[in-house]
């Protein structure tokens, strides 16, 4: 049976773990892509320090939110991924994607520490992006959660490799072209191209 991917396409709210005001960190960008869809959804920035990110007041952990955030993105360093994860389910998310790397794809008792979390998230009946990737992006619900932004269009785009997933979008907007969604598999420690594959073919908006 198929599982139901559009928290992770088209939350309701998001909330980013690692929001920095530092430009040069990944918690910058996605933060800065998140905000961009503030119009259609809460966006929550969590920083353990607190204070103002991104010209927005943070909260310093998940469970300050006011609500349950649907979607988390967790870019914080890999000692912290695992109990992250454990805060985003007990918050009540329904979707994560794992932005941070240096996890299972190390093999070894990394690689079971990752297959255990898997199965946390799934016996909360949610679903993982990731860990170890660039993120997602959705024309239609206006979800831009990567480093770079994407040009709209019909493509539908599942990479890897997070530089291949930027290149492409560079020479799709030199021909005019652009993307309904994209979303990028790393690890595929839960979510997988062919489950991704399958959701991306019921798209209405990817031809």
């Amino acid at each position: 049976m198929a599982r139901d991917l559009r928290p992770l396409f088209d939350p309701r709210s998001v909330a980013i773990v690692g929001a920095s005001d530092d430009p040069a960190k990944w918690g910058n960008w996605l933060g800065r892509g998140a905000l961009r869809g503030e119009h259609r959804r809460p966006v929550y920035l969590i920083n353990r320090k607190g204070g103002t990110v991104l010209g927005r007041s943070a909260y310093t952990s998940l469970g300050e939110l006011p609500d349950a955030p649907e979607l988390v993105v967790v870019s914080v360093p890999p000692a912290a991924f695992e109990q992250t994860v454990d805060d985003a389910l007990s918050a009540g998310a329904r979707a994560l994607i794992g932005i941070t790397a240096g996890l299972g794809e190390l093999g070894g008792d990394a690689k079971a520490h990752e297959e255990a979390l898997v199965r946390r998230v799934r016996d909360a009946g949610a679903v993982l992006l990731g860990p170890n990737c660039l993120g997602v992006y959705d024309a239609s619900s206006e979800l831009g959660i990567a480093s770079n932004e994407f040009p709209p269009g019909t493509i539908g785009l599942v990479s890897q490799s997070g530089n291949l997933a930027l290149e492409l979008g560079i020479l799709a907007r030199q021909v005019g072209l652009g993307f309904s969604r994209f979303a990028s598999i790393g690890n595929q420690a839960d979510v997988d191209l062919a489950e991704l594959i399958g959701s991306f073919s019921q798209h209405p908006a990817t031809e």
